[in-house]
């Protein structure tokens, strides 16, 4: 461990009462020794190896400990070491020097004090940045594993052109939900907004309807589901039931007895009959368990698809936490 590393360490360190009071009388006693061990007489300077105890209690304690350092340490130091109390006689040449000692001891404490804060400030920052980093590593990693499993689709397509075609939507797909997460300032997802803004590109307002209370998902559960919902809305724009101009979709989610897993139920409605895939595709890929997506049911209906989602580790949401100016719900 670093110097830099101890000094930082002991600095932003919280201590309890019991501790600074301990640190307190280590900062007393031990110049007091080291006077007595010098000169235990009355010479001048009776105060002088104590101005290095009020700076550590500067900045190793609490603001009210530091002055009962510098206090308690200015009585011992006077009645030992300066030949009785401070105003046993009064005159002006005691009453300067009294004057001088405040405001020595009152400079020190200000700039131990400061200078804390300022390391307590630059170690909160470098504890934010320190998540940010290990959140963009995070959301790298999970980055390239569905890009990795997008690409897996090119074996399987016809040809060279449609590989393209399907991976640039994927890949666009998965740039909006990248957008809905800003590191740093909305690191945790919720529905409906979610849900909201994924859905909201694919101009289906008036055909969908959202039914279920505020929830918080776990960070690891956003892009997954919101890949997940994108896919849903691009099969039914192309096979389901946006395909045409009667079809529904209800997208419902609850929190179970336990209030950790959470169900969402995507259900199509009134569109053209369903049938099965022919093969399987990428985007059948993004409907199966994986990180994020602790189990999912995916069934080809013939009245309309609908796919079943639990994710594990989400909870309701405060109503004094809710986001303000939040968009209206899809009804």
């Amino acid at each position: 461990m670093t110097r830099a590393k101890v000094i930082r360490q002991a600095l932003v360190k919280q201590r309890s009462p019991a501790e600074q009071v301990v640190l307190l009388v280590l900062l007393v006693a031990f110049p007091t020794a080291v006077r007595a061990l010098v000169d235990p007489g009355t010479s001048a300077l009776p105060f002088l190896t104590y101005w290095p105890s009020i700076l550590i209690g500067a900045l190793l304690l609490d603001t009210a400990y530091a002055v009962l350092v510098a206090c308690i340490a200015a009585i011992v130091s006077q009645r030992l070491f300066g030949g009785g109390a401070w105003f046993a006689v009064i005159d002006p040449m005691r009453a300067a020097f009294f004057l001088m000692f405040c405001f020595s001891a009152g400079l020190i404490l200000a700039t131990g004090s400061a200078l804390r804060g300022a390391v307590r400030e630059l170690d909160a920052l470098h504890e934010q940045a320190e998540g940010f980093n290990r959140e963009l590593r995070h959301r790298v990693r999970n980055m390239l594993t569905i890009v990795q499993a997008l690409a897996s689709r090119g074996p399987k397509a016809d040809n060279p052109l449609d590989f393209y075609r399907e991976f640039s939507s994927r890949l666009e797909g998965l740039a909006q939900a990248s957008d809905l997460l800003r590191i740093g300032t909305e690191t945790e997802g919720r529905l409906p907004e979610i849900a909201e803004r994924t859905l909201e590109p694919f101009g289906r307002r008036t055909r969908l309807k959202l039914s279920g209370d505020p929830v918080i998902l776990p960070d690891r559960t956003c892009i997954p589901l919101i890949m997940a919902l994108h896919e849903l809305a691009t099969n039914a724009v192309k096979h389901g039931a946006w395909s045409d101009d009667q079809g529904l979709v209800e997208l419902t989610w609850f929190l179970a007895v336990d209030g950790r897993s959470l169900y969402i139920l995507w259900k199509e409605q009134g569109g053209p009959p369903v049938s099965s895939p022919s093969r399987e595709g990428v985007g059948t890929r993004l409907l199966m368990p994986q990180p994020g997506l602790d189990a999912v049911e995916l069934n080809f209906d013939r009245r309309g698809v609908w796919c079943e989602i639990m994710v594990e580790g989400a909870r309701p949401v405060d109503e004094q936490s809710q986001p303000q100016g939040r968009m209206p719900e899809l009804r």
